[in-house]
């Protein structure tokens, strides 16, 4: 692994892949509920997340937390905050797909600061720290603008935003679609390359805060779909709201942005947004 000397970075990397571990012992014997429709939980995600949210406290008393199962520390306006989504693609992982990820963000000042995505199915980890780079294992990740082609990967949240339906519904018939049920292992794979463009308009802060280091750190591009920037992230009142982005490559990302642009200003019954 390339080496880096940042304390927070090194101990995210211990603490996703140990809660990768714990969550493939206990794949098809965890105990899972409902927390909504279509959305699951599972007592991995629970148990997981304490752990981690214990470790940070340790190490990191004076940082603030956030976290998908209600995990809310003190102090989300100091200068470190993490961002922690114990098993990210819980649905998958509840119905014995293997094919979910721990995710990891630390936003300084609102903005990336480190962030690690691990898949414990497969081993992949990709990690990044700002002003260091982006890796998988030992190699670094460089994202290289590629227009739009027949040979694009393409990833969305289904079921579609209604007033993105139109732009979608090209790309459907120009691109390939690629969906793994992760935003974080989405985003992992944009700063790969493998993945050209990623749009999801129901992301949560904790889906994307990790992914988001490592692309923007790789040199890809991610804002809202209409091309605003994302982040400073005004973590300290964020309240679990969807966080739409658009991200990928920085000429499929230019292209992706002209097209929601478009279609969000026009609206589908031509009424506009602000």
């Amino acid at each position: 692994m390339a080496e880096h000397s940042d304390p927070r970075l090194s101990l995210a990397l211990r603490l996703a892949r140990e809660a990768g571990r714990h969550a493939v012992a206990r794949a098809g014997g965890a105990r899972v509920e409902s927390k909504g429709p279509g959305d699951r939980v599972t007592d991995v995600d629970l148990a997981s997340q304490a752990r981690i949210a214990a470790e940070v406290g340790t190490w990191f008393p004076g940082d603030g937390l956030v976290a998908e199962e209600g995990a809310r520390g003190a102090g989300l306006d100091r200068e470190f905050v993490w961002v922690l989504d114990p098993l990210d693609g819980t649905n998958n992982y509840a119905l014995g797909i293997p094919c979910f990820a721990v995710s990891i963000g630390i936003l300084r000042a609102g903005a990336p600061w480190a962030g690690v995505v691990h898949d414990p199915n497969t081993g992949f980890t990709c990690w990044s720290l700002h002003g260091q780079g982006a890796f998988a294992g030992d190699r670094r990740l460089t994202v290289h603008g590629r227009a739009l082609s027949a040979a694009s990967n393409v990833a969305v949240r289904v079921p579609v935003d209604p007033v993105l339906g139109p732009v979608v519904g090209e790309w459907m018939e120009r691109y390939k679609f690629r969906g793994f049920g992760s935003v974080a292992l989405h985003l992992a794979y944009a700063a790969l390359g493998a993945l050209d463009l990623v749009l999801d308009h129901r992301a949560a802060l904790w889906d994307l805060a990790a992914g988001a280091a490592v692309v923007i750190e790789a040199g890809g591009a991610l804002t809202d779909p209409a091309g605003e920037p994302l982040f400073p992230f005004p973590v300290a009142s964020y309240r679990g709201a969807p966080v739409p982005f658009l991200a990928g490559n920085p000429e499929a990302h230019a292209q992706g942005v002209a097209a929601c642009r478009a279609r969000l200003w026009c609206g589908a019954a031509g009424e506009g947004r602000p």
